[in-house]
């Protein structure tokens, strides 16, 4: 089952999922987020190990980072969380999208990783910048060492919103003929970098999750229907 690939550019094994596969939900016979036999068949695939599964918050749209270790295996999707930091070799950490933008960042000198959930709330919430700011306080990152990478989520020409979005985010809410855009991957470009991450350190996939239905889940497109994506990110 084919993903979107950032192992090449980040340098340790990262990736988001595609459709038809959904990480809405895990194995129903578990309190934690244990995966299903489908999903962990294709996690296996792109090289995540079959024992414990991947280290999932519980996403309720703020802005609380969860560093993990390897005990939390057990408390995965119990956690209230948005975005997930980790030191710890051999660990997936992962956040899950349907619209939401999803941000993996690596520091290779000092070897952390990071994945980041951010819809409209929680980048409101500044939580890239703060992900970023944590992993300098606690981790010892320089943040001009960050690699990151942007993977699927809702575009600008497809993020229709309400005025209240011009107080939200001036800078990324444009008037069209089609009514107000939000463009939710400047607003994170601009707090990554704005923490000290280097703009020539993060690439973007480009693609948009409302648009493409065939590769994507998609919330606003779906509705309750939509299934979500994974994005998984971890330190060989």
């Amino acid at each position: 089952m084919p993903e979107v690939n950032y192992t090449s550019f980040l340098g340790v094994p990262s990736f988001t999922s595609e459709a038809p596969l959904d990480f809405m939900s895990g194995d129903p016979a578990f309190p934690s987020y244990s995966l299903t036999p489908a999903q962990r068949e294709y996690l296996a695939a792109h090289g995540i190990p079959a024992v414990g599964g991947v280290v999932l918050p519980k996403q309720v749209h703020g802005d609380a980072i969860w560093k993990v270790t390897e005990k939390d295996f057990a408390r995965s999707g119990c956690v209230e969380a948005d975005a997930v930091v980790t030191s710890c070799g051999g660990l997936p950490v992962a956040i899950r999208t349907a619209d939401c933008l999803p941000a993996l960042l690596v520091d290779p000198v000092r070897r952390v990783v990071a994945a980041v959930h951010a819809g409209w709330k929680s980048t409101r919430l500044e939580i890239a910048a703060k992900t970023v700011a944590l992993m300098h306080r606690d981790y010892g990152v320089d943040p001009g060492d960050i690699r990151a990478a942007i993977g699927p989520c809702i575009r600008r020409d497809s993020c229709e919103v309400g005025l209240e979005f011009m107080d939200y985010f001036p800078q990324d809410t444009v008037k069209t003929g089609a009514g107000l855009r939000f463009d939710i991957v400047s607003a994170n470009l601009r707090q990554l970098t704005g923490a000290g991450v280097r703009r020539e350190n993060i690439v973007d996939s480009g693609l948009c999750s409302f648009s493409d239905a065939v590769r994507f889940h998609s919330f606003r497109r779906d509705a309750q229907r939509s299934g979500r994506m994974i994005s998984v990110i971890i330190l060989a």
